[in-house]
């Protein structure tokens, strides 16, 4: 029996207590404890269900984890491949020799780039070269508002959720 199925007879029930006439205690008890136990199957399969997806995510994370680690690795020594290929141009050039090297599989040449380094503080930059980033204080915004308090714009958004344990 599905959860569609399950949701559709805990309306029949409660719509069958809820009926003016009343309902046959008998008939209702037997199929009340009927519906728990489905109920109770139900929810051991999600339960299971959940169990496994939460595995396979931790196994998918650490698998993140491991190939981040890799390309961390990978790029860490492309980096210093690049800086030894730098410095044997650099060496190129201080032995008279052009620092452009032109091969039928590349070209590979010295470029200058620039950029700003900050060695003072932020707070000493002229206000035109300061960012500011806004956002809201949510921790305090929900204080507040359990706390009886009324903003504008703001509400408190309550879910209902299952846990397991």
């Amino acid at each position: 029996m599905t959860g569609l199925d399950l949701m559709k007879e805990a309306a029949m029930l409660a719509a069958m207590m809820d009926a003016p006439e009343g309902a046959d205690p008998d008939v209702l008890n037997a199929e009340l404890a009927e519906w728990l136990e489905s109920v109770d199957d139900k929810l051991t399969a999600y339960w299971a269900v959940c169990k496994r997806l939460d595995a396979e995510a931790a196994q998918v994370r650490e698998l993140e984890q491991t190939l981040a680690r890799r390309r961390r690795y990978l790029d860490a020594q492309t980096e210093r491949v690049r800086t030894l290929a730098g410095l044997l141009l650099m060496s190129r050039e201080e032995v008279g020799e052009a620092s452009k090297v032109k091969t039928p599989l590349f070209t590979a040449w010295l470029a200058e780039t620039s950029s700003v380094a900050i060695h003072a503080d932020v707070s000493e930059l002229p206000a035109e070269y300061h960012r500011v980033s806004v956002e809201p204080d949510k921790t305090a915004l929900k204080r507040d508002l359990e706390g009886g308090a009324v903003i504008s714009g703001v509400e408190l958004q309550k879910r209902r959720a299952v846990r397991w344990r």
